[in-house]
């Protein structure tokens, strides 16, 4: 189980290639990059005509430096359309990532977020099909995540998702926050359809707040939620979603931060090794 931070550890503008630099000397195993990010910095190539370029010359960088991306986040929910999924779908194959993670539709047209979980799950299913068309050209696995509105909140509707969709490129994430956010345990794994092919691991108070927290500065049951993963069988990476210490901190203090995160994420990783091998 490999130990993945999301790039967007630092605040959305800046240099990416230093900032890549900087994530593989802290010592983590892969990168989970988020273009939800780069589309907000200026001096990102990802919103330019050359950003076939410039995801060619982050990948060189993150060779060049021993660390590889595996995971990315994209800046759209599932009912965009257009060259911007095209864009994303193809700058994350050229770095070698496996899995996007996408937002499910959580709002109609009027602003308000669906209720009913059948209206939700169509919505999701009917958006979700051309997106499934770019991730097989480039050979990407989408991810839809619980989020913090109406059905998307609860992990049975996320798996029930997958079961409706049946794509081979498509699964779901579980966001630790996100369900902390509602009293929602890692608990609500256990027995579902479909287990997560990957996490967005982050700690919050418990109340409608996406902190984003390290693990272990808010109220989650980590040992509870490592045991869970254990019991489901899950076998993807420990990827990292807790960003805002960091991305707030002054710049000489995110180092700091990020290897504090690196090791209390080694030392859950560990535990869940040495359970899953008893």
């Amino acid at each position: 189980m490999k130990v993945v931070t999301t790039t967007a550890v630092f605040p959305a503008e800046g240099d990416e290639r230093q900032q890549l630099k900087r994530l593989a000397r802290i010592g983590f195993d892969a990168l989970d990059f988020g273009f939800d990010a780069s589309v907000r910095n200026e001096s990102s190539g990802f919103s330019t005509p050359q950003f076939e370029t410039w995801a060619y010359d982050l990948k060189e960088c993150a060779e060049e430096n021993g660390i590889s991306f595996s995971h990315t986040h994209a800046p759209f929910d599932v009912c965009k359309r257009g060259e911007i999924v095209e864009r994303t779908m193809r700058c994350a194959h050229i770095l070698g990532a496996k899995y996007i993670v996408v937002h499910p539709a959580c709002f109609k047209g009027d602003g308000s977020f669906y209720e009913d979980e059948d209206e939700f799950l169509d919505v999701n299913v009917n958006a979700v099909m051309p997106i499934l068309e770019a991730a097989a050209k480039h050979d990407m696995t989408v991810l839809s995540e619980n989020l913090l509105w109406g059905p998307s909140i609860q992990p049975a509707v996320l798996s029930e998702l997958v079961t409706r969709v049946g794509a081979a490129h498509f699964g779901w994430c579980f966001d630790t926050g996100h369900a902390n956010c509602f009293g929602v345990t890692s608990r609500a794994l256990v027995g579902l359809a479909n287990v997560p092919l990957s996490l967005h691991v982050q700690d919050n108070h418990g109340v409608f707040k996406d902190e984003h927290l390290l693990p272990g500065d808010g109220t989650i049951d980590w040992k509870d939620f490592i045991q869970t993963l254990n019991d489901i069988g899950y076998a993807g990476d420990f990827v990292l979603e807790a960003h805002h210490q960091s991305m707030d901190a002054p710049d000489d203090e995110r180092d700091a931060i990020l290897a504090d995160l690196l090791a209390r994420s080694k030392k859950l990783v560990a535990f869940y090794e040495r359970i899953h091998k008893a």
